[in-house]
């Protein structure tokens, strides 16, 4: 039997099908589009627009989830979660797309995507930070190999930081210090594993890869000195220079810079010098969980 997970955040929205064979997960299909559902996220409402550009992925993604017979889940987060008219986008995903979507809370999102994380890694400590940042959120989570400790969310993401703040990198520090300190200011976390698009694309463009290769972005370790040499290189680019950087997609090019801008705030406020960067998250936990 196949079973797919799909992601509904605030700038992507990703699909994962997979089967169990020999207790291995053997991913099928893994497909990501960007519709920017959580577009001028910071005014609480999911416009027209953005809804219909998720529908439409939605409505392409059913089909792959009937030509491969899959049963699903489909969860939201920070984008549906937050907005005034979550309801009213549900609505229509459910009568235009027919797939039905679970709006889960911080908890729920947290471990499940520590479960896809621990799942995937080949080496853990004893005290780890999972950190994920989104669109509209970064997460942080807490724990151990038994599962989470503790787990946290603040409204600052890629997208949300570029909307509020524009070009503005001073803010942007400033604003990420401000919330950031909020949760770590005494961690004693030993390891930092990244999650998230911001991450693993650093990590395609510290590799130069021409295409997404999800196996040499798992495990990949990034050091805190290549990601300040990617921001540096990032800076003095336009953002159409941007766009033919190797590894960065051009989706991707307007909210790279706000999201490098918030993971080195992260890695300073921990004092570690590097993070182990992981392409399992939400994804692969939701399929693990609904194993048991």
């Amino acid at each position: 039997m196949n079973f797919a997970a799909i992601d509904i955040g605030t700038n992507s929205i990703r699909l994962l099908i997979a089967e169990f064979n020999e207790g291995k997960l053997n991913k099928l299909v893994n497909e990501l589009r960007t519709p920017r559902l959580g577009e001028g996220i910071n005014n609480g409402v999911i416009n027209s627009e953005a809804q219909q550009r998720a529908v439409e992925v939605l409505t392409e993604y059913k089909k792959m989830l009937e030509d491969y017979q899959a049963d699903y889940r489909a969860v939201a987060t920070s984008a549906i979660r937050d907005a005034d008219n979550k309801n009213e986008f549900l609505s229509k995903a459910k009568e235009e797309s027919e797939i039905e979507i679970d709006v889960i809370n911080g908890s729920e999102e947290a471990k499940l995507s520590y479960l896809g994380i621990t799942n995937g890694l080949n080496k853990t400590e004893d005290n780890m930070l999972a950190v994920d940042i989104g669109g509209g959120s970064t997460e942080f989570v807490f724990g151990t190999e038994a599962g989470v400790t503790e787990y946290h969310s603040i409204n600052l993401g890629a997208v949300r930081l570029k909307e509020s703040l524009g070009q503005n990198l001073e803010a942007m520090n400033f604003e990420a210090q401000k919330q950031v300190k909020k949760i770590l200011s005494d961690t004693t976390a030993e390891m930092i594993i990244g999650v998230g698009g911001t991450i693993t694309t650093l990590a395609a463009i510290d590799q130069g890869l021409e295409d997404y290769q999800p196996h040499k972005i798992q495990n990949y370790q990034l050091s805190i000195s290549k990601i300040e040499k990617i921001l540096k290189k990032l800076k003095n680019l336009s953002l159409r220079d941007r766009k033919n950087i190797s590894g960065l997609s051009e989706d991707r090019a307007d909210i790279i810079i706000p999201g490098i801008i918030i993971l080195l705030t992260i890695m300073e406020k921990c004092s570690l010098k590097e993070l182990k960067v992981s392409d399992f998250g939400i994804l692969e936990g939701i399929i693990y969980n609904n194993l048991k």
